[in-house]
């Protein structure tokens, strides 16, 4: 039995302004507690930001894709122009307008205290941190600008007299020919800093200030801290660089890849996974995704898995205890999950969202596309068929007795508790970051589009018997 309650947010009473947009996020943004909605409309001759109904000040344009929510939900930050000037309005207070600003560089800290963000100034640009301005560089890394997970330290990746430095905290670190975007990173425990830089044409991680061996690369994505920060590892390339055929890389046998741990060499393959490079939550096993004779594999501890026709990117899960290992694999032109090495059924797709574990890890799920038909497998037993499934709406609750997910039938979409349907809407706003919530095992909660254009907070009591 399911009582329901909706709470309404707010209306789109508003012009969207959506064009040029590429994901609905470019334009609209909902925050982490799913209690606040703004978004970009469209005036007459000018545009604004409406916060939970109520426009703010009027811009002459709103950068797409500026808005963010601070991690409480209670702050919002974005980027507007004005009279030729582009400034950061935080909580719909304007602050210095500037020649421009960064879009994707705003950045909040995990408590939502401190705001950071890049702007220009003349031919040069700057980091603003709490309103204060620092040094004057050349040019500011893109989506180099971050805090460290305890808010206390900050870090920037800038362009000084023709080179790339590290900015640490205001401290200059020593200037490469080129650091790798998107590599900058603090370790979970906020002590250690990395990045990957350039020096003599060849490229090497740089941790704690200190060079590591260099190679011809290093992927940018793969490089990962341990989550007790003690350990570091990254995918590298030796000899020539791959080429790309048709938008895809392509080995060659003068080259190898492998996996970096602490600065000791893993076997040499064909190809790793950047991206796949997972610790477990104790941080005593590594995993990654491996080519080996054009064939794929997952290497756990340097132990070499099975081999498939291909692994699915990013799938790679350790259990929240580590006590079980999943990851998807495709053989021909089937997928199927892999869980602790035994081999599931397989199936047209995997939905996005992959495989999710519940809270004890005693339990899994994920949702699949086979045969026409939509459908979520719990612990190897397939669910009802629907025309639709979010793939990445799956989530258990705390306890880890109850799977929760959004499907859809014809035009109606709802929330299935425990197999049950929910009530139908006209459209829900239920993925992994802004998803169906938890409050108590029983007790969930979500975010619907009405068709009038009405948000509402959706909270459900679910009786079990």
């Amino acid at each position: 039995m399911r009582s329901i309650l909706e709470t309404r947010i707010c209306s789109l009473d508003y012009p969207l302004s959506a064009v040029g947009a590429e994901k609905i996020q470019d334009f609209m943004v909902i925050s982490p507690d799913l209690l606040h909605v703004a978004y970009i409309a469209q005036l007459e001759h000018s545009q604004t930001v409406v916060w939970d109904g109520q426009p703010l000040a009027e811009c002459d344009e709103i950068i797409k894709g500026s808005l963010v929510f601070s991690p409480d939900s209670q702050h919002l930050a974005y980027v507007g122009s004005k009279n030729g000037q582009q400034m950061v309005v935080l909580d719909g207070k304007a602050k210095k307008g500037h020649m421009g600003i960064l879009a994707d560089s705003l950045v909040f800290t995990s408590d939502s205290r401190r705001l950071a963000y890049s702007v220009q100034s003349g031919d040069q640009q700057r980091v603003i941190i709490d309103g204060r301005s620092r040094r004057k560089y050349k040019g500011i890394l893109s989506d180099s600008l971050q805090f460290s997970p305890d808010g206390r330290h900050h870090a920037y990746a800038a362009c000084k007299d023709g080179s790339w430095l590290v900015v640490e905290d205001g401290s200059e670190h020593p200037a490469y020919q080129g650091i790798s975007v998107g590599t900058l990173k603090f370790s979970p425990d906020s002590r250690r800093l990395a990045y990957v830089a350039k020096k003599d044409y060849r490229w090497l991680v740089v941790a704690d200030r200190q060079e590591g061996k260099p190679y011809s690369a290093v992927g940018g994505g793969s490089l990962i801290f341990s989550p007790d920060s003690r350990h570091l590892a990254c995918a590298v390339l030796i000899g020539t660089q791959p080429v790309t055929i048709e938008g895809r890389y392509a080995t060659s046998k003068h080259s190898k890849q492998l996996v970096v741990e602490d600065g000791v060499e893993g076997r040499h393959y064909e190809a790793v996974g950047g991206d796949s490079l997972v610790y477990s939550p104790d941080s005593s096993i590594l995993a990654y995704a491996a080519m080996k004779n054009n064939k794929v594999l997952v290497v756990v501890n340097g132990e070499e898995g099975p081999h498939f026709d291909g692994i699915g990117r990013g799938t790679l899960l350790f259990s929240p205890q580590g006590s079980h290992l999943a990851y998807i694999v495709r053989e021909q032109q089937l997928w199927r999950a892999v869980i602790d090495g035994s081999i599931g059924q397989p199936y047209d797709t995997f939905l996005e969202g992959g495989l999710v574990f519940s809270p004890d890890g005693r339990h899994w799920a994920y949702a699949v596309q086979h045969g026409g038909r939509a459908f979520v497998v719990r612990d190897g037993v397939e669910g009802r068929y629907y025309d639709a499934v979010v793939g990445d709406s799956l989530v258990f609750s705390p306890d880890s007795q109850h799977l929760v997910y959004t499907a859809q039938s014809g035009e109606r979409q709802f929330v299935v508790f425990d197999g049950d349907e929910g009530q139908d809407y006209n459209l829900l706003y239920t993925t992994q970051t802004r998803g169906i919530q938890f409050i108590t095992p029983q007790h969930i909660q979500y975010l619907t589009l009405m068709p009038n254009g009405e948000f509402r907070l959706v909270q459900e009591e679910v009786q079990v018997y």
